[in-house]
């Protein structure tokens, strides 16, 4: 892992669309922002915010999500995503995250990432497959 790496931080707006609306089994539960795309745009946010700090041969996987949805966000709404590394450990990366709609904090948590050589990351894919 390069240095420089904690503090280091990444932004983002997303427009709200229809796909992102709360969905199950095609049928819009509610009207808003799902915490599923939210998830995703989280997973995103702290994925940019680490790659330019991957050694050559380096990779990560995602090792979990803490989400404390709090507001809602409706179709249309401008959602901002910055995540912040706050903690680096042996093969651990931690992002804090925060989303906002306009000045109304809709959510904020942790975003995991487990880093390894590629070659590592490989042999885990092999070894789910050969599952």
């Amino acid at each position: 892992m390069k240095n420089g790496i904690i503090n280091a931080t990444h932004s983002f707006e997303i427009l709200v669309t229809e796909e992102m609306l709360a969905t199950f089994d095609g049928i819009v539960i509610h009207p808003v922002y799902s915490t599923f795309w939210l998830c995703y745009h989280v997973e995103l946010c702290a994925r940019k915010t680490i790659e330019p700090f991957f050694e050559e041969e380096e990779n990560a996987c995602g090792g979990g999500i803490e989400i404390l949805h709090k507001a809602m966000a409706p179709l249309g709404a401008t959602v901002s995503i910055s995540t912040r590394v706050s903690k680096l450990s042996e093969k651990t990366i931690i992002c804090e995250f925060i989303a906002y709609n306009g000045e109304t904090l809709i959510a904020n948590g942790t975003q995991t990432q487990h880093y390894f050589p590629q070659s590592k990351i490989d042999s885990l894919i092999n070894n789910a497959y050969k599952r």
